[in-house]
């Protein structure tokens, strides 16, 4: 493995918006392109995959200030689709896409099985990101996952800001879906430097589309882990912190129409920040997911992860032989 390249296959900057606090201007992430970069080659990433939510354009700034560093950068996107009928929302990374597939998959809607039919049909790759994220009960997931997992041959096993206890039981729930030849995916999910390429993904490839190929084919394994429910929270309030320097500190270039909008609700927030609800939110969601992992019974007949050393800790391979289902 010491040929294999690295990279850190979900990392946000600040072109990913806060869809449901849009009203109050917030952002994600406050993270510029150009720091993620700089943080995931510090820490040994061969490529650096941008996935901003519903967005490319931090893989396209990075890109038109370094045309230099073409090479190293995959252009990734995370999107949010609906399980039809369910009211459930998943996340989705899709891989090597450029503005055209990017504008196709604003057309596309946000139905689950539309898009998988068109990102199969372009060849692209894409990924299942954290399975259990949106669920609120261990039947919900069971159910609608024992739909969804067959028309997937990627899921992300590894995501540094789920509890740990998720990777087990990712890779079993895989076992036991109608997928084919399954490749695990780690990703950090970064959206402060701190976090960047807590969790990766090493394959073998001299160029990233080499790398995205042998993902495809399932020649991949994982490294780094889960950093745990104090690191997730501290990275909360760093981005809390940085929402309101953004709104306060120095005026950015541009005139904001929805400035005032952005002032008041930020105040209307404030006392919450201070009592600390983010922690209170945080918490419960934490343990609603520790719950779904924990005591949904993910087990499987046969082992599915083999643990290779590497120079900054243990990486798994994960490779399911079973049946890709259609709905």
């Amino acid at each position: 493995m010491q040929d294999w390249k690295r990279a850190d296959m979900h990392l946000h900057t600040i072109h990913s918006g806060w869809r449901r606090l849009r009203w109050i201007g917030a952002r994600d992430s406050y993270m510029t392109p150009e720091i993620a970069f700089a943080a995931a080659r510090r820490r040994g990433m061969d490529f650096v995959c941008f996935t901003d939510h519903e967005s490319i354009d931090g893989a396209l700034e990075f890109l038109s200030l370094h045309p230099e560093e073409e090479e190293r950068v995959i252009v990734g996107e995370e999107i949010e689709v609906m399980l039809p009928g369910a009211s459930r929302w998943l996340h989705l990374g899709v891989y090597g896409i450029d503005e055209s597939i990017h504008a196709d998959l604003k057309r596309a809607g946000t139905d689950l099985f539309d898009t998988v039919d068109y990102l199969r049909e372009s060849g692209l790759l894409f990924a299942l990101n954290h399975p259990f994220q949106s669920f609120r009960s261990i039947r919900s997931a069971r159910r609608h996952l024992k739909e969804i997992l067959p028309h997937f041959s990627v899921v992300e096993v590894c995501n540094s800001s789920s509890p740990r206890v998720h990777r087990r039981a990712v890779e079993a729930l895989v076992a036991q879906s109608g997928a084919r030849s399954c490749a695990g995916l780690g990703g950090s999910d970064a959206h402060t430097p701190g976090r960047v390429a807590a969790a990766f993904t090493l394959a073998p490839g001299a160029t990233k589309d080499d790398f995205l190929n042998s993902i495809r084919r399932g020649e991949c394994a994982i490294g780094g882990e889960a950093l745990g429910f104090p690191q997730l929270l501290a990275d909360i309030y760093r981005v809390i912190f940085q929402y309101y320097v953004s709104l306060y500190g120095p005026a950015r270039s541009g005139a904001d129409r929805h400035r005032v909008e952005h002032y008041l609700g930020s105040l209307l927030l404030l006392p919450g920040v201070i009592l600390g609800v983010p922690t209170l939110l945080a918490a419960l969601h934490v343990a609603r997911q520790e719950w779904i992992a924990r005591l949904g019974a993910w087990k499987h007949d046969a082992p599915t992860r083999a643990e290779m050393p590497l120079a900054d800790g243990p990486a798994a391979s994960v490779e399911v032989r079973v049946t890709r289902g259609r709905r």
